[in-house]
């Protein structure tokens, strides 16, 4: 289980790789838009140096049950999100990051671990979660009505139909 608060600072010294779970229940603003809040989220966590600079590098990862915008019902989403920060404790250095790096404003001796994964998650939400196939009565109806009408403007439907009323 990955404790919730951790000193960053003294992580990047000790060149510490941080590995875990979590509970996806316990992440507050992610559990707005799931449909249960079962499961864990996995995480790992590499400190050290990049670039001349402290730096955080992770992958966190969760299969979420959502709420399908089209029927309401829950679907299963996969969440990933990776991430390489550059742990400052002033926004003057900002300007002085390169572009592989994102900042990551140091505030006090402990940050926590769960604002950062619940963050990255959030971050890798789909903007509309969906079935993959049409998932309503109204979907599959148009569904067959964009199909009909595809068929209906292809330049050879006409052919085909006079080729079938021929046959018969």
């Amino acid at each position: 289980m990955l404790q919730e608060t951790i000193n960053f600072v003294r992580q990047v010294e000790r060149n510490r790789t941080i590995e875990g779970i979590y509970p996806v229940a316990k992440l507050a603003r992610l559990s707005e838009a799931m449909f249960s809040s079962e499961g864990f989220v996995t995480a790992k966590l590499e400190f050290g140096r990049c670039l001349g600079f402290s730096c955080l590098k992770g992958e966190v990862s969760a299969s979420i049950m959502a709420e399908c915008q089209r029927c309401l019902q829950p679907i299963k989403t996969d969440l990933v999100g990776k991430f390489k920060f550059a742990l400052l404790s002033s926004e003057e250095d900002f300007d002085l990051l390169p572009d592989e790096l994102e900042p990551y404003l140091i505030e006090g001796d402990e940050q926590s671990v769960v604002d950062l994964i619940e963050d990255e998650l959030l971050l890798s939400l789909p903007m509309v979660i969906i079935h993959k196939k049409p998932c309503s009565d109204f979907m599959n109806e148009h569904e067959a009505l964009l199909k009909a009408e595809k068929e209906a403007m292809h330049p050879f439907a006409a052919l085909k139909n006079l080729k079938g009323s021929l046959k018969n």
